[in-house]
């Protein structure tokens, strides 16, 4: 009877389907691995299996094949309040989509419609496809903010609280003298007003009349002074709760970006859709998203050889929330990691693609040096290091 139950047992659990890990590593030793999580550091990889996380060398892997979501459904959905149908009746094929509906016509046309603009808790930013399943490469920075651009804030606002503190301090200061004075000045009016109600004293009314003036006087320059402390104390209040607003606000807004894992994407045609914050890079200021479920136009590379001084260049971005913009400039030089370049870059344009005149990538525009002399320079990461840092999620 045992034996009956213990095996009833058993063929229950085999009839119980067993979820699959979503992922695949496939090893040169022609082992597959499926695991729920694989995260890489430098040259190692380490992924969870039977409960613990096992590390192996990068070189022991043949590819990974990370999970792809259900293709989802053509979506249409009727707005109740206007009745307009919205959605993707086209298909899922976002490059056969925005090709039909904006029709480029050059090289720069076509390579603009891979780049989109990213709205984030702090701001925005933008990206572009690298891949036609939807990876979304980007700066680190426009989807965890700037370490940088932190501390240059957390600066600031530390010397905004000393000179507050100090204005505090003096104003306090300030209101111990004001106080001083009043007294001082009730004083004065109380041995007056005494000597005046004294029968046996005789006031000369000359010597009366200059010490009325004298304490008219005193009490116009204290009013006068009061008031200029008021204003002043006014202007304080003020610009001690504008300091909180802005350093709760900025706190808050630092907070919600590092925690953020969905970010709104807008295509080139305006579309909406919502992209998944999938990694971060530890070396360069890099980072992927991915929009799941679609086929996506995807910018090619342009090897770092082949680029030359004084070729032009195109930078495509959202600066000042213009979506899909588009500067030109020339190669100025390539520096290490980075392609120097006079194209103009603006705050929204960092994480953009930086192309050559056939649409192809040449780098991720990053940042913008700006000195008094000169409007700026700009520069890009070479996106040969996109290759060197995402290069087994980029098939």
């Amino acid at each position: 009877m045992k034996r009956l139950v213990a095996l009833s047992i058993v063929l229950l659990l085999l009839a119980v389907p067993m979820s699959a890990a979503p992922h695949e590593l496939h090893l040169k030793d022609g082992r597959i691995i499926h695991t729920d999580s694989i995260t890489r550091e430098g040259s190692q990889l380490s992924y969870q299996q039977f409960g613990g996380t096992i590390t192996i060398d990068l070189s022991e892997v043949e590819k990974i094949q990370y999970e792809r979501l259900p293709e989802p459904r053509d979506i249409s959905v009727k707005d109740s309040e206007n009745g307009d149908v919205r959605g993707t009746p086209e298909g899922n094929d976002l490059t056969q989509v925005l090709n039909t509906k904006l029709d480029p016509s050059t090289p720069i046309e076509t390579a603009n419609l891979a780049v989109v603009t990213i709205v984030t808790e702090a701001g925005y930013g933008s990206g572009f496809f690298v891949s036609d399943d939807g990876l979304i490469v980007t700066n680190r920075h426009v989807v965890r903010g700037s370490r940088t651009t932190d501390q240059k804030i957390r600066g600031k606002m530390s010397e905004s609280a000393q000179r507050l503190q100090k204005l505090q301090t003096s104003l306090d200061q300030e209101k111990v003298r004001l106080d001083n004075y009043q007294k001082e000045l009730d004083d004065y009016k109380k041995r007056f007003s005494q000597a005046m109600a004294d029968s046996q004293n005789r006031i000369d009314p000359n010597q009366k009349a200059e010490v009325e003036s004298d304490l008219d006087q005193r009490e116009r320059n204290f009013n006068q002074w009061y008031s200029d402390y008021t204003s002043r104390r006014q202007t304080y209040q003020k610009a001690l709760t504008e300091f909180k607003r802005n350093q709760r606000d900025y706190n808050q807004s630092s907070q919600k970006l590092a925690a953020q894992t969905r970010f709104e994407v807008v295509l080139a045609d305006g579309r909406r859709e919502s992209a998944i914050f999938y990694r971060v890079s530890e070396n360069y200021d890099l980072a992927l998203l991915k929009l799941d479920g679609y086929k996506t136009p995807y910018l090619r590379p342009q090897n770092d050889g082949e680029l030359t001084l004084g070729q032009n260049v195109y930078a495509i971005g959202s600066p000042l929330k213009l979506n899909n913009t588009v500067t030109s400039g020339v190669v100025s030089n390539s520096r290490g990691d980075f392609v120097q370049t006079n194209a103009e870059i603006y705050p929204g344009n960092s994480g953009g693609p930086l192309i050559t005149g056939d649409g192809h990538v040449v780098g991720v525009n990053t940042m913008k040096r700006i000195t008094e002399k000169f409007e700026g320079l700009g520069f890009a990461i070479k996106f040969s290091r996109v290759q060197a840092e995402f290069g087994n999620y980029l098939n």
